[in-house]
């Protein structure tokens, strides 16, 4: 009988002392989503929530935000509901939910679109402070432009984005943070772009990223140049009824700002879209190149310096970014 006793107080006292440690976690947790509506929203993001709780208990940990102001720079984004699950013995992977429509304003241009799905989904997993793979998936998106009524811009039935930390074990301290990229979008629908049952895949490499305290910094960039950062894009492949469109390249930036960089381009369909847009077919000819005999056109982008060349001409120039 006294063994029973023994063990009944210590499955309270455990109980207990379990209840009282989510609660405290709990209560940071609720203090840190809380602090970023302090933030300035430039050098770090603000979140701002009408109201704001933590559930879960006893085994996770799950923050609710409702109508939720997410500001960067001059990109305001509005959602209805956003929330996240942590389990209490893997808090480093968290399951994120929202709730759409997100309304997305710009205060410098101000222009207003919106983005509406029916499921969203995302997967952040954590590792010593850092992101080591953040995935989202949504269904049904539709992408519309706010300004004035509404104008659907493009729809797809599924779309997917991956980032992952690519960064080796062995890394030297100083050389930046490695990290790949993946989106694709299935069904791509746009009707002011005449784009029918369209697919869209987007695979990149950005190396040299410097550490997660410098990116609200205005000198980001620099940093970035600094560590020999370069993009390199994989693999970028857009496909639809007429269309086709793939590129692969890379960019960085020298030590004055002005980008230095290479495209290669494959396409069909796309110029004349390009030069009916534009109004002058020689802009999409320099631009993509003229057809082949198989009926694909070809060309490659050279940037020096910034100046981008076609050939050995010069055709445009991109200012300096620091």
């Amino acid at each position: 009988m006294k063994r029973f006793v023994i063990m009944i107080v210590a499955v309270i006292a455990v109980s207990v002392l379990w209840m009282g440690g989510w609660f405290y976690i709990a209560g940071q947790i609720r203090a840190e989503i809380a602090h970023l509506a302090l933030a300035d929203g430039v050098t770090q993001p603000r979140l701002v929530c009408d109201s704001l709780d933590v559930a879960g208990a006893p085994f996770s940990f799950s923050p609710h935000c409702t109508n939720a102001q997410i500001t960067s720079g001059d990109i305001t984004v509005d959602l209805a509901e956003l929330s996240g699950t942590a389990l209490f013995y893997t808090p480093t992977h968290i399951q994120i939910f929202a709730t759409g429509p997100a309304r997305v304003t710009d205060a410098f241009s101000g222009a207003t679109q919106e983005v509406r799905w029916s499921g969203l989904r995302a997967s952040l997993r954590l590792a010593d402070g850092m992101v080591e793979r953040f995935s989202a998936i949504a269904d049904d998106l539709v992408y519309a432009d706010m300004l004035i009524g509404e104008t659907v811009i493009g729809t797809a039935r599924y779309g997917e984005f991956h980032l992952l930390d690519a960064t080796p074990e062995d890394a030297q301290p100083g050389t930046g943070g490695i990290f790949d990229a993946y989106v694709t979008l299935d069904e791509v629908t746009s009707p002011d772009n005449e784009i029918v049952n369209g697919k869209m895949v987007f695979d990149a490499r950005l190396s040299g990223l410097p550490d997660p305290a410098l990116w609200g910094d205005p000198q980001l960039l620099a940093f970035w140049q600094a560590l020999d950062g370069e993009l390199t894009l994989r693999n970028f492949d857009l496909s639809a009824a007429g269309l086709s469109l793939n590129a692969q390249g890379a960019a960085s930036l020298t030590d004055t700002g002005t980008i230095a960089g290479n495209l290669e381009i494959a396409s069909q369909g796309v110029a004349e879209r390009v030069a009916a847009l534009v109004g002058d077919p020689s802009v999409a000819q320099i631009v993509l190149g003229s057809p082949g005999d198989d009926g694909i056109s070809r060309q490659t982008l050279t940037i020096n310096n910034g100046t981008i060349v076609v050939g050995i001409i010069p055709v445009a120039a991109i200012p300096p970014l620091f």
